[in-house]
């Protein structure tokens, strides 16, 4: 009986350090806000041109991953136009080219995405633009 009581507090013992190793490992989550710049996304014929930044904590800035979508008015991905890397202040440029399926004269819409990441202790949570409306030149 006594063997049996050891065993549990050893379980109960491993299961709770288990819990606060578990919680320490997964980190500090940040969050992540895609910004354009002013006058940005563009559209000249086919080609997308746009501009912007990440709005984050320090560490999350860095060499974050940026994809640029065009998608529906409601924000369904219909095609990623670039992917790219921000710099080391978080600011980034994106150029794609309109797929040749779209027809001509319909409205176009654009999503940027910043990719998740893991930057020391803290978890970079994945940030999404509004969908913006292109307007050509």
């Amino acid at each position: 009986m006594r063997a049996g009581r050891i065993f549990v507090v050893l379980a109960v013992a491993a299961l709770g350090l288990g819990l606060f190793i578990g919680t320490a490992v997964a980190g500090k989550k940040k969050k992540t806000a895609v910004v354009f710049n002013s006058g940005s996304p563009s559209v000249s014929g086919k080609n997308v041109k746009a501009r912007g930044s990440l709005k984050a904590t320090g560490v999350c800035l860095v060499a974050r991953g940026i994809k640029l979508f065009q998608t529906d008015a409601s924000g369904n991905v219909l095609a990623i136009l670039d992917s790219k890397s921000t710099d080391s202040n978080g600011n980034w440029n994106a150029s794609g080219r309109i797929p040749s399926s779209v027809p001509a004269n319909s409205q176009l819409y654009v999503q940027v995405k910043a990719t998740k990441r893991t930057a020391g202790k803290f978890v970079c949570k994945a940030g999404f633009s509004p969908v913006i409306p292109l307007t050509s030149k």
